[in-house]
């Protein structure tokens, strides 16, 4: 049977409020271990930063958005954590790219239903691109990348100046995909926001965002594309910027697509003794 993401949530929601572990939910993982980091409660400013010459309308117009506290993965899925979902599950294995790759590099050729079934086996689901795009600025809401506006390979992993091919330098001494981890975290402890592959997320491409302010927005059940965000090892750098969405199909898959997993906060209840 296959479960409805809003009943997926409602369980969830019920289970944390209970007391119950993850693994007791329908179609959670059995025996994985995902690095979750807790991104807390706030508001942001959405959008092209100011002075981005190279802004697009579908970036526009920047806006506030409230969330309320999540859980994201630290890294990206990697090779051997898909794997373990393909032996527990039966699930058809991705396609294998080009390029050789170890269990701690992140898997890719994922459609965005293979990210989100992966997800919700794991006992999560894709992140709203709401709560991607906070996540990945970390507290900076007026930069082009989390550290700064200049691009640097000491940060991440990106392609040549020109499109297309992988390339290295500074830290990056990756071609292709780098083990997930290779670079320093953001401000909430999150690796690889920028580069390396791209990310699937919960939503839908916008001609323009909706004027805000907006709080804990979800993305609606039907549009035409989905979305990628954070770029990838074989990108020019004008497409690390963050505020960059990619439509993409939802049945496409890549060489350089992959997904990281979002889940709604535990709750810790507290006996009243």
């Amino acid at each position: 049977m296959r479960l409805s993401a809003s009943w997926r949530r409602a369980c969830a929601a019920a289970a944390v409020a209970l007391g119950i572990g993850v693994s007791a939910l329908p179609g959670a993982a059995q025996g994985i271990a995902l690095p979750w980091v807790t991104i807390p409660a706030g508001a942001f400013r959405m959008g092209c930063v100011p002075g981005d010459a190279a802004c697009l309308d579908s970036e526009r117009p920047r806006h506030e958005v409230t969330l309320s506290t999540f859980d994201l993965m630290a890294t990206e899925v990697t090779v051997g954590q898909y794997a373990a979902f393909v032996a527990a599950t039966g699930y058809a294995r991705p396609a294998v790219p080009d390029y050789p790759q170890a269990p701690d590099h992140p898997a890719v050729h994922m459609t965005w239903h293979d990210a989100a079934a992966f997800c919700a086996w794991a006992g999560g689901r894709l992140p709203t691109e709401w709560e991607w795009e906070y996540a990945a600025r970390a507290g900076h809401d007026g930069r082009l990348y989390w550290w700064g506006d200049e691009l640097t390979r000491d940060y991440s992993n990106f392609g040549a100046p020109q499109c297309c091919s992988g390339a290295t330098g500074g830290v990056d001494d990756w071609l292709n995909t780098a083990p997930v981890g290779s670079f320093p975290p953001n401000d909430f402890g999150l690796h690889d926001m920028t580069g390396n592959v791209w990310e699937w997320v919960n939503g839908w491409i916008t001609i323009r965002y909706p004027d805000g302010p907006l709080t804990d927005p979800q993305p609606a059940e039907t549009g035409y594309l989905r979305i990628m965000r954070g770029a990838s090892w074989l990108n020019f750098p004008g497409v690390l910027r963050l505020s960059v969405r990619l439509p993409f199909s939802a049945d496409g898959h890549t060489s350089n697509v992959g997904a990281r997993c979002a889940r709604d906060a535990r709750v810790l209840l507290v006996s009243a003794e």
